[in-house]
């Protein structure tokens, strides 16, 4: 391992990643439309990115002859703005990524990652004012860690499952990630592939995720977060959620507030794909949610919120709670609440619009239940029961079971809404709900 603060790298090493520093930094800066080579493809003095703040591009030399004439394996560099070898490593990506993060300065900064592949060992931490941005083909690759036992394994899976690392964490405010394709290889419990915690000012945006992931997207104790235009493919657990993996962690279930969830395509996943759990004040907006095994955006729960705009399709329900597993839920689950929550207000969902969505292929299209962790006790079916929600003008097809099912709820609205080919339209437990306004509704 090489570390080189001052920027005073060996000549060799030097003109070895010479070709990727013009390459890069001259992209970044037609970008930014400056220019920060010059003619001979020298750095300028003081070259950077106005307002930027500090710049750190990280890349790969697969394979770049080293001062014996021999060629090695992977080698990842930071290299500093104005193009000098600041870190390398022959190690693993994530220790080159730990170390633009760590150099990024309290004004702020952006690490950049080159258009490569990166095999992490481990999950490298971002703090506070950091963006983390990548380039077509910027590829963050999981490693196997070990194996795990899946405590609900699908008929696909067999227990031991391998299991990695989370990829990415974010640990400070004004941060964001962008632009890269994130590989669980495989690996399907203990990781994600970006986990937010007790942050303000998230941004996650146009990245993609395959191949794995207990969870994909996760965050948690979070103000002011933003998730879109992800694509997130074949996760293992949960697609976006503000639940956090492992299971049983402190981060489990904290409550987050002020979220947008836009955008975004979730496909393949055997829980939720889209589950805002304990969040206040948010917004899931604009979504396709395909193929999912419990309903496939559910707050549950959550309060003062919208879920608006939304395409959800071709749910197989895999061992749902009672009454079914839907399109779109509302719920009281105990199983999901934390101490600190269970009895008070934000235990029970409440004050959230349904609206305008498009729910297809579904055993119940949209739901409002109440799920306590003793099925034998009803009270809860009353005394716990969703409040002040509203669903109107939704389109529900193809709902084997029922378009849309009150199981419990309070002082709820259903109108406007269009329901085809439902075994039953509008399925409402009169026995657990109370004040349910009902109008306009259209069944075909």
């Amino acid at each position: 391992m090489t570390i080189d603060r001052n920027g005073a790298g060996t000549r060799s090493r030097q003109s070895g990643w010479q070709a990727s520093r013009r390459s890069m930094l001259s992209s970044i800066g037609a970008a930014a439309g400056i220019g920060l080579f010059s003619g001979a493809g020298k750095a300028q003095t003081g070259a950077g990115l106005s307002g930027a703040g500090a710049l750190y591009l990280v890349t790969t030399g697969a394979g770049q002859p080293n001062g014996n004439g021999s060629r090695n394996g992977t080698e990842y560099v930071v290299l500093a703005a104005g193009g000098n070898v600041a870190f390398s490593t022959g190690g693993t990506a994530d220790a080159a990524f730990q170390y633009a993060f760590d150099n990024v300065p309290d004004s702020g900064g952006t690490v950049v990652a080159s258009a490569d592949t990166f095999r992490f060992g481990g999950p490298a931490t971002m703090g506070d004012n950091t963006a983390l941005t990548g380039q077509q083909g910027t590829r963050f690759v999981v490693s196997q860690t070990g194996t795990a036992e899946d405590p609900a394994p699908s008929e696909s899976q067999s227990n031991p499952l391998p299991a990695g690392h989370d990829l990415i964490r974010v640990r400070g405010d004004a941060t964001s990630v962008t632009n890269i394709e994130f590989d669980a290889d495989g690996t399907q419990l203990n990781n994600q592939a970006i986990q937010a915690d007790q942050c303000e000012g998230v941004y996650i945006a146009r990245n993609r995720t395959v191949n794995g992931f207990q969870m994909a997207l996760s965050f948690t104790r979070c103000t002011g977060v933003t998730v879109e235009h992800n694509e997130v493919v074949n996760p293992n657990w949960y697609g976006i959620t503000s639940w956090a993996a492992p299971t049983g962690s402190n981060r489990d279930l904290r409550q987050s507030s002020d979220v947008v969830i836009a955008g975004n395509r979730v496909v393949g996943v055997k829980f939720n794909n889209i589950a805002p759990y304990n969040v206040a004040n948010f917004a899931v907006i604009g979504n396709i949610a395909v193929d999912g095994g419990h309903s496939l955006i559910a707050c549950s729960p959550a309060q003062r919120g919208a879920i608006v705009g939304n395409v959800c399709r071709d749910l197989i329900e895999f061992a749902p709670d009672p009454g079914g597993e839907a399109g779109i839920e509302i719920e009281y689950k105990e199983t999901h609440l934390r101490d600190e929550v269970a009895g008070t207000p934000t235990a029970r969902s409440s004050d959230i619009t349904i609206s305008g969505n498009q729910v297809d292929n579904c055993p119940v299209g949209i739901l409002a239940r109440t799920v306590p962790a003793d099925a034998d006790n009803t009270d809860a079916r009353t005394e716990e029961r969703p409040y002040s929600f509203t669903i109107t003008g939704n389109t529900v097809s193809d709902a084997s079971a029922a378009g849309i099912r009150l199981r419990s709820g309070d002082a709820g609205v259903v109108a406007t809404n269009t329901v085809r080919n439902a075994g039953t339209a509008i399925d409402i437990d009169e026995e657990f709900t109370a004040g349910i306004e009902q109008g306009l509704n259209v069944t075909r």
